[in-house]
C-alpha cells in the first residue's frame, strides 16, 4: 500500500506541472494537453523492430497504406495503387506533399531504402521473414514505388498496411543503425505527431506535427505516463489527473463505469491470452503432445474468464484467432476434463504427474492471477508447477532470437504466458509464430509440426477464400487439439476508461487509437 501511495503522489506531482487549459479548438474550450496513463512502455520506437503493441508507432510513422478505426485499409502516403492482372506487381503512386518531422521531403526513394532494410536477410530485423514473399521494392521515380512479389499473396494489402512497412528517413538509418528508435532523438517519421521526449519507464510526449500531409492533429500535445499499477491508473483518472486510462482492471472497469463523468470503452480486440508451450527439448514432458493435450484439458477456461475477466466481458476463445481475422473458423473451446487429462498423462508415462516451470508476468492483464489459478488447476491432475513471475525487462529479453539450447540455458520455462493477435489476416498472424524456425525471434516456443508448416505455406498463396478458410480451420484443429501449440484462454477486449470530456475517441480492433482526432473539453 505504501508503494502505491508513493507512486500516486509522484504521478500527481508530475501531472500538476503540465500545461492546463489553454486556447484550444474553440476559444479555450479544449485542452492543449491530454494525459494518457498506460501500464507498459514501448520496447523500441523502430517500426521494423517494435513488438510492444500497435498504439504508439502509428502516431509517429506512416506508410503507403494503413487501417482506419473499422480495420478497413485506407491510403496514407500512397494516393492510389494498382496491380498487374496476375497480382504479382503492385504500383503505388505517392503524394508529393509529405515531409518527415525533421523537414526532409519524403519520396519513393525513401521507401526503397526502408524496404531494403526490412528485406535484408543478411541483417534481418524482427519482421524480415514476414515479407520474404517480396522479390523487389523499387522507386521508378520520385513518386512511384513498385513492389514485385516472388509468389502470390492473398492478403498483400493487409501486410503492407501494417506499421512494419512505415517509411524511415534514410539519414536516420545511417546515423543510428541498430539504435534507431531507442531515443526520442532517433525517431523521424511522417506521422501526425512528433516524439519530443521519452524517459523510458516514465513518460513519453507526443507533439502535433503542423506540417502533416493529412488533417493536422486537433490537440497540441499528448503525454503518455507509464503507471504500471492498474489501481494507480484508475485513481489518476478518477481524481482528474488523467484524461484516458489504459488497461484498467476488470474490477476498476465496473466501478469506474458507474461513476459520473467517466465512461469505460470495451470494444472487441484482435488479441487473446495464451499459455505457450516450450517445445524445444525432446527430454521434457511437454515435448509429448499427449502431455500438452492433458494440460489444455486440465485448465478451465470458462472459470478463468468468469473469475478474472467478467468485468471486461471477455470470454473463452474458440480458435487460435479472434473472429474478425480473415481465415477464422470456430473450432470450439477445448473442454475442461480432469479425467481425460489424467488418462492422457498416464498414456504418456506420467500417471503420478510431474514437475514443470511456468512463467507469468504482470505485463498482461491479471497475468499473475491467471498463473496462480493455473497452478491450482494443474495440481488437480498431479502436475506440480513452479510459477516464476518476471518483470517486463526479463519478459522482453526472452524473445531475442535464441536457439533452443540458449533459451533453455537462460530461461527454461516449460510454459509461458503470451499475447497473440494484432493482425487482420491469418497468414500474417500465424505463419510467423507457428512455422518451424531455428530461433525464437518469432516462434517463441520452437513449435514444429510438418503438417502445420505445409498448411501455413499453402494458406499464404491460396487465393480462393473457401479453400483458404478450410486450411486455417485445419491449422486450428491441429494446434488446439492434436499437437497443441499452447493453451488459448480468452479473447481480449480493448479497454479504456475515459473522462467524459474526451471527444472523438476511436480505437480499432488492432488496438490502435486515433489520437489525431481526440480532443478534451476544458472544465
Amino acid at each position: 500500500m505504501k508503494k502505491l501511495v508513493t507512486m500516486l503522489l509522484a504521478l500527481l506531482l508530475a501531472l500538476s506541472a503540465m500545461p492546463g487549459c489553454v486556447a484550444g479548438l474553440a476559444e479555450g474550450e479544449y485542452k492543449d494537453t491530454i494525459v494518457w496513463v498506460i501500464g507498459n512502455d514501448q520496447d523500441i520506437l523502430d517500426p521494423q523492430m517494435n513488438v510492444s503493441n500497435s498504439k504508439v508507432i502509428p502516431q509517429f510513422y506512416d506508410g503507403l497504406l494503413g487501417f482506419d478505426a473499422n480495420n478497413n485499409i485506407v491510403c496514407k502516403i500512397a494516393e492510389s495503387y494498382e496491380s498487374s492482372e496476375d497480382g504479382m506487381v503492385w504500383t503505388f503512386h505517392l503524394r508529393d506533399d509529405v515531409y518527415f518531422h525533421s523537414g526532409r521531403h519524403c519520396t519513393a526513394h525513401d521507401f526503397e531504402v526502408t524496404f531494403d532494410r526490412l528485406l535484408d536477410e543478411e541483417n534481418p530485423v524482427r519482421y524480415t521473414t514476414n515479407y520474404d514473399y517480396i522479390e523487389s521494392a523499387v522507386a521508378t521515380d520520385d513518386y512511384t514505388f513498385v513492389i514485385t512479389l516472388g509468389e502470390p499473396k492473398a492478403f498483400f494489402l493487409q501486410s503492407i498496411a501494417k506499421h512494419q512497412t512505415a517509411v524511415l528517413n534514410p539519414e536516420y538509418i545511417e546515423k543510428y543503425g541498430a539504435d534507431l528508435g531507442e531515443t526520442a532523438e532517433s525517431v523521424d517519421g511522417c506521422g501526425p505527431f512528433k516524439c519530443t521526449s521519452w524517459e523510458k519507464g516514465e513518460e513519453m510526449r507526443f507533439e502535433r506535427f503542423d506540417d502533416y500531409y493529412g488533417d493536422v492533429a486537433k490537440t497540441k500535445e499528448i503525454v503518455m505516463m507509464i503507471v504500471p499499477e492498474q489501481t494507480s491508473r484508475a485513481i489518476a483518472l478518477e481524481t482528474g489527473q488523467a484524461d484516458i486510462a489504459d488497461g484498467v482492471s476488470p474490477d476498476d472497469a465496473v466501478r469506474l463505469d458507474a461513476l459520473d463523468g467517466i465512461t469505460v470503452s470495451k470494444t472487441d480486440g484482435s488479441g487473446c491470452h495464451l499459455w505457450q508451450f516450450n517445445c524445444a527439448s525432446d527430454d521434457t514432458p511437454v515435448s509429448d503432445p499427449r502431455v500438452r493435450q492433458a494440460i489444455s484439458y486440465a485448465i478451465d477456461k470458462e472459470t478463468i474468464c468468469e473469475y478474472l475477466y467478467s468485468g471486461l466481458e471477455e470470454t473463452p476463445i474458440r480458435s487460435v484467432m479472434p473472429p474478425f481475422v480473415a481465415g477464422y473458423s470456430d473450432v470450439g473451446v477445448v473442454p475442461y476434463d480432469v479425467e481425460k487429462a489424467k488418462e492422457l498423462l498416464a498414456e504418456a508415462g506420467y500417471p503420478d504427474g510431474f514437475e514443470m516451470t511456468v512463467m507469468t508476468t504482470a505485463v498482461y492483464n491479471r497475468g499473475v492471477e491467471m498463473g496462480e489459478i493455473i497452478v491450482e488447476m494443474l495440481g488437480e491432475v498431479g502436475i506440480t508447477v513452479n510459477l516464476e513471475v518476471v518483470e517486463r525487462a526479463v519478459f522482453n529479453s526472452a524473445w531475442g532470437g535464441f536457439t533452443p539450447e540458449e533459451f533453455n540455458a537462460n530461461f527454461g520455462w516449460d510454459m509461458f504466458i503470451m499475447g497473440s493477435g494484432g493482425d487482420a489476416d491469418a497468414d500474417t498472424l500465424l505463419y510467423r509464430i507457428m512455422h518451424t524456425d531455428d530461433t525464437n525471434i518469432n516462434n517463441y516456443g520452437f513449435y514444429s509440426n510438418a503438417e502445420v508448416d505445409e498448411l501455413l505455406e499453402k494458406g499464404a498463396v491460396t487465393m480462393d477464400e473457401e479453400e483458404r478458410n478450410a486450411i486455417y480451420k485445419r491449422i486450428a484443429e491441429i494446434t488446439l487439439y492434436e499437437d497443441p501449440f499452447g493453451v488459448y484462454v480468452n479473447y481480449r477486449k480493448n479497454v479504456y476508461a475515459l473522462s467524459d470530456n474526451i471527444e472523438n475517441f476511436a480505437v480499432s480492433p488492432m488496438n490502435t487509437m486515433d489520437l489525431a482526432n481526440i480532443v478534451c473539453r476544458a472544465d
